[in-house]
């Protein structure tokens, strides 16, 4: 599996037979949609979904749930929002998984993330998670809480600062976020590839960022 981030939430999962376009809201704040008639649009919220284009879509996954697309593996939780009020559970967490590999994403969900989540993604190999939101999404401190109980492989930072797109709600720069998780990483790549060489590797959690495509 291939994973591309597009900037906001926006990330592209990629297999020989699956395209799955998550969070495709770019069109509404200054970028140019992924979306296509042959990908799989999924939404981690209906206030996501209402600012973009997901009829160009073959299918639409925006509720909780388990599901098969192509060769890919879906599940979906629900789970609070981050400005949702207590009891409400308007975000939806989704974990891909191709072969014996998980990818989990988040959205923007409440820090205190439900037993129901932590179970979804604890241990999962990538995890992809808002990192600066300034109120509107999880924050540095937040997605460190996230990230400590999860124990992922590998994480990748979204939502954050980037000059190509303008957020509905500016966003810190990523530096912010590495100062808290006392994490550096290597530099940033175009995408990353999931395979074999993924198993086996060192069991300390790794930092990937991603270029905005």
């Amino acid at each position: 599996m291939d994973i591309e981030f597009y900037g906001a939430n926006c990330v592209k999962l990629k297999t020989k037979e699956t395209t799955i376009v998550v969070d495709d809201n770019l069109e509404a704040i200054g970028g140019k949609t992924q979306t296509t008639s042959d990908s799989v649009a999924v939404y981690t919220s209906q206030a996501t979904k209402n600012k973009t284009s997901s009829s160009k879509a073959r299918l639409v996954l925006d509720t909780a749930g388990e599901y098969e697309v192509g060769d890919v593996t879906v599940i979906g939780t629900q789970t609070r929002g981050h400005m949702d009020e207590e009891g409400e559970e308007t975000a939806v967490v989704f974990q891909f998984t191709h072969g014996n590999q998980t990818v989990s994403v988040l959205g923007h969900i409440h820090p205190k993330a439900s037993d129901a989540v932590q179970e979804l993604i604890g241990g999962t190999d990538v995890l992809m998670v808002p990192v600066v939101g300034n109120g509107y999404t999880l924050d540095a401190t937040g997605a460190a809480s996230i990230i400590k109980k999860s124990e992922p492989d590998v994480i990748i930072p979204t939502h954050y600062a980037v000059d190509k797109l303008s957020l509905e709600v500016p966003a810190a720069p990523l530096d912010e976020f590495m100062k808290v998780v006392s994490m550096t990483a290597s530099e940033p790549v175009d995408s990353l590839k999931l395979g074999k060489s993924l198993d086996g590797e060192s069991t300390q959690t790794k930092l990937v960022v991603l270029n905005v495509k």
